[in-house]
């Protein structure tokens, strides 16, 4: 996949990021300490419905980033669903120190419609899972993703569905700078699915392997 030319800073999605901003200042002062950032709304046919010219981000802290083979309920859920990212680790000088696979539960809502809203929401975002860090590992050429859930099992190309990890490093670094923010060391970045978010319904255990990369699970419970 290419990646995009740069961040889009219209005035919608920079309304969008300062309240996301605010939200993530609030969390941090309640207790929540920062994880790390997540790319979103990375499929073209959903920036072309929403005006948009790239992906847009969220935000990570630790009330949503779980532990590895950890659990999820969706008690609550109104559209929930599985997203299969791959997770591109920051370094002490903002470099791509490492990639991971990561899943990410989203819940879809609110409508699509209101970009600033969706945004300040954190982009439906609801519970990521994170992988171990493949310390070193930069690139995603030649590597295969393969999602296996109760419906069956689902094999990616993953150099074709993601953004190269340092596409997404530049696409980040632009939308924080834009508000005042940077990527810290330790950050962690989920680069966006790469598929199209899959529906969840009920109990099950979805796992991920990247090639190279290693592999995460999580257990959804109905409730």
């Amino acid at each position: 996949m290419s990646g995009p030319a740069g961040p889009d800073l219209s005035a919608a999605v920079l309304r969008g990021l300062e309240a996301q901003r605010a939200r993530l200042r609030e969390r941090i002062a309640a207790g929540e300490r920062r994880a790390g950032w997540k790319i979103a709304l990375n499929d073209p046919r959903v920036q072309q419905a929403l005006g948009i010219s790239a992906p847009v981000i969220g935000h990570l802290t630790s009330a949503t980033v779980l532990p590895a083979g950890g659990s999820h309920s969706l008690a609550g859920a109104t559209r929930p669903a599985i997203e299969p990212e791959v997770a591109v680790h920051i370094g002490e000088d903002g470099e791509v120190a490492g990639l991971g696979a990561a899943l990410e539960v989203i819940d879809v809502d609110m409508p699509f419609e209101d970009l600033v809203a969706v945004m300040a929401g954190n982009v439906f975002h609801r519970a990521a899972v994170l992988g171990p860090v493949a310390a070193g590992a930069t690139e995603l050429a030649g590597r295969t993703a393969r999602m296996t859930r109760e419906a069956g099992e689902a094999v990616i190309d993953v150099a074709e569905a993601a953004l190269a990890p340092r596409e997404v490093v530049g696409l980040v670094s632009g939308y924080l700078e834009a508000v005042g923010e940077r990527l810290h060391a330790g950050d962690v970045i989920i680069a966006g699915s790469l598929v199209p978010a899959a529906p969840l319904a009920g109990s099950e255990r979805v796992e991920l392997e990247i090639n190279g990369l290693g592999s995460v699970a999580l257990d959804v419970r109905s409730a």
